[in-house]
């Protein structure tokens, strides 16, 4: 029996059911998710990494599947996004804007008693949202009662103060906790988390490859995403739209560089 390491530290059996389950989420046939999960079976070892096991599946699943590899490594693109919170701050209000909502990000308001820095604040239909990003870039974590409630009381000094926020609203890159969203249910709250609600969670409101942050390009030097992200270029749509021109000059990146770049982004809208 294999055994996987968590990053917890904790230790479980390597179960293929598991690895071919997220297959055919993403989107793979189940013939190929069987194939691959025999694959990803024959490589692993004990005490593998569950971060190896799901890039062994990755890999693979990009051999056939652009589009699916694409979805199923979405969660790890949004990793990659930190490894400070502030950049899933803008990748959150990027992907309310594409919803209708009018979003701004960093804002400093006083309440009754502190001064706060508010991750994203998002109005939408004459209503106005605090929007509290909790950002993870490691598996194994969840969001909880404790960031629920740190939410629910940052909002409750706002208005205190008078500002005239609707509710309070987590979002998390994360899964939540049945402990949060039973608070936060009780509260009132919104919840923008991995899974969580079945209508309006993160992969949800993501909806589609285009609105993918542009960490999930497997052809971009780290160093060149991060200045694409800090020039705003968030999401694959942002680099779409974008002019060679203005991504060379903006961005400092090599005409090469986005020639490669763009031929990503074609293969992406090839397969989307």
């Amino acid at each position: 029996m294999v055994w996987v390491l968590k990053h917890s530290g904790e230790r479980e059996h390597f179960d293929i059911r598991k690895v071919e389950y997220a297959l055919k989420r993403s989107g793979a046939g189940e013939k190929l998710a069987r194939k691959i999960s025999k694959l990803v079976d024959s490589e692993i070892y004990d005490g593998i990494p569950t971060a190896k096991v799901y890039k062994l599946a990755f890999d693979h699943l990009n051999q056939h599947d652009i589009s699916s590899a694409h979805r199923f490594g979405l969660k790890l693109a949004i990793m990659r996004l930190g490894p400070t919170g502030y950049p899933f701050e803008k990748y959150i209000a990027r992907v309310l804007a594409e919803h209708g909502y009018a979003t701004s990000t960093n804002q400093m308001l006083a309440g009754c008693d502190v001064n706060h820095e508010l991750d994203v604040v998002a109005e939408k239909d004459g209503k106005v949202y605090m929007v509290e990003c909790k950002y993870h870039n490691q598996f194994g974590y969840a969001s909880g009662l404790k960031e629920a409630m740190y939410t629910h009381a940052r909002y409750l000094d706002l208005v205190d103060a008078g500002n005239d926020f609707e509710c309070a609203w987590l979002a998390t890159n994360t899964k939540i906790t049945s402990e949060a969203i039973a608070y936060g249910l009780g509260k009132g709250m919104r919840f923008t988390a991995w899974g969580y609600p079945a209508d309006e969670n993160l992969q949800r409101l993501i909806e589609g490859e285009y609105m993918y942050p542009v960490t999930i390009l497997r052809r971009v030097e780290d160093d060149i995403k991060d200045r694409l992200i800090d020039n705003g270029f968030i999401t694959i749509m942002d680099l779409i739209e974008a002019t060679p021109e203005v991504l060379s000059k903006s961005c400092r990146i090599s005409s090469k560089k986005v020639r490669r770049l763009k031929a990503e982004l074609d293969e992406i809208r090839l397969h989307a």
